[in-house]
């Protein structure tokens, strides 16, 4: 069976749908039924996890954003929030699509979303935590990318979605 080319290098930045930000921290040979398998090992802010290389699933993991992303996604929050649905359920599924897509675009767009819903309606419980995994999720990313501070970026963030308040 031929071994699929690396995609990733040591101490390139990822972006896991599930686990977030994370750093490439080697990438090692193991027995796996026998088979020698390689694996990224990938350290988190919170944990380390491991990916067959043959196995990358793109649609999982990506390459961390570039600074011109981020800038990007940061017109898209700046932008007029769309109206959600009144029907919880409706909302519920549009969180779980962006969740399960992890597109930056997209996670930029819903952090827009419901923080002004947040101001003009509170939101539900799961509401409040998706906010607060994308806006982490957001945070972790653009600091790695721009090389500033998580607590820099939060500072921004807020202070772009402070408007909504107006």
């Amino acid at each position: 069976m031929a071994e699929e080319a690396i995609k990733f290098a040591e101490g390139d930045w990822i972006v896991h749908l599930y686990h977030g930000v994370g750093q490439v921290i080697s990438i090692e040979s193991k027995s796996l039924d026998g088979n020698k398998v390689k694996y990224y090992k990938v350290q988190t802010k919170d944990s380390i996890y491991w990916v067959p290389v043959g196995k990358v699933d793109e649609e999982r993991i990506r390459p961390l954003s570039t600074p011109k992303e981020i800038d990007k996604a940061l017109r898209i929050i700046r932008r007029k929030p769309r109206q959600m649905s009144a029907d919880h359920m409706k909302r519920k599924n549009q969180i779980n699509d962006v969740r399960s897509i992890g597109a930056l675009d997209e996670v930029a767009k819903i952090i827009r979303d419901l923080s002004a819903r947040q101001i003009a309606d509170k939101l539900n419980d799961s509401e409040e935590r998706a906010l607060n995994q994308f806006t982490d999720r957001l945070i972790s990313e653009w600091s790695v990318s721009k090389d500033i501070s998580t607590d820099e970026a939060r500072q921004i963030l807020t202070e772009i979605l402070q408007k909504y308040e107006a």
